[in-house]
């Protein structure tokens, strides 16, 4: 009877233990089917919402979900064309200085004109090439400055002008934010090499001083930018430069005589208020 009694307490511990393993196999095997079409010829699709741009993701790579949907807002194989053209002036008779500086006679201007094509190798997705030119020129022919009696000078007869022309190869990346392909973002990575020349004169007759600089830049830039569609096939951009590598080269004369040359390197990681585009694209 003792015996009976281990076994019957055995077997009640084992059969509930063995129960809760069935299920929990059952469980791991169980396979919740995901959202489907079903379609004559007995294939299921799996849905999705239109005109977004699938997703791809490795084997091991966990998906994460934001809530964020990539539109399509420039689908495969089209042709964009585009223009980004800025001019400036400055003239010192619409501007009221401090007090003092007296007899401030300074104009200066700047032209920038960049036009560039791109082609979409993939839905919101597109290289290009760019071309460039920059034309700044500024005249002082009279600067004087009264501070106080110890602290007083005059400047006269500068002149500066500058030619800058560049090419540069561009991947843009497109965010498609709403169904109606209207609106969305883009982040530019840029290539460009520069070359120009500025020629920094002073002065007149004997004194006469002409400086030239020859400069020669490489940079990786980056450019992000939003764009809206105000017409089926125009679109108008807008991009900042915000992050960059840079290397280039100076040389300087004066007076057809070499002063010196220098290289130079650096990166930049803020806001480029004279690198902020304007442009309209047409989408063919």
């Amino acid at each position: 009877m003792k015996n009976l009694k281990y076994i019957l307490i055995l077997i009640g511990i084992l059969i509930p233990g063995q129960i809760l393993l069935h299920a929990e196999e059952q469980d791991s095997t169980t396979v919740i089917p995901e959202t489907a079409t079903i379609v004559p010829g007995n294939t299921s699709v799996a849905t999705s919402e239109p005109d977004t741009i699938a997703e791809k993701h490795g084997l091991s790579r966990k998906k994460y979900k934001r809530g964020l949907k990539n539109y399509l807002l420039i689908p495969q194989k089209q042709w964009i064309a585009g223009l980004t053209l800025s001019h400036g002036e400055f003239d010192s008779k619409d501007n009221n200085l401090l007090i003092f500086i007296k007899d401030f006679n300074f104009k200066g201007n700047i032209t920038t004109l960049n036009p560039f094509v791109g082609y979409f190798i993939k839905d919101n997705e597109c290289i290009g090439i760019k071309l460039g030119y920059s034309h700044l020129s500024a005249n002082l022919d009279n600067l004087d400055i009264d501070i106080d009696d110890d602290m007083q000078f005059n400047l006269g007869d500068i002149r500066y002008l500058g030619e800058t022309f560049s090419a540069a190869l561009f991947h843009r990346a497109y965010i498609g934010i709403d169904k109606n392909k209207r609106f969305g973002f883009f982040n530019e990575t840029e290539l460009s090499f520069s070359s120009g020349s500025n020629r920094f004169v002073r002065g007149s007759d004997e004194s006469l001083k002409n400086t030239k600089t020859t400069t020669s830049e490489i940079k990786l830039g980056l450019n992000p930018g939003f764009c809206v569609f105000i017409m089926n096939n125009i679109s108008t951009s807008v991009s900042f430069g915000v992050a960059g590598l840079r290397y280039g080269t100076i040389k300087q004369t004066t007076n057809n005589e070499e002063t010196g040359s220098r290289r130079s390197s650096g990166a930049d990681f803020k806001i480029n208020l004279f690198n902020i585009n304007i442009g309209m694209c047409l989408h063919i």
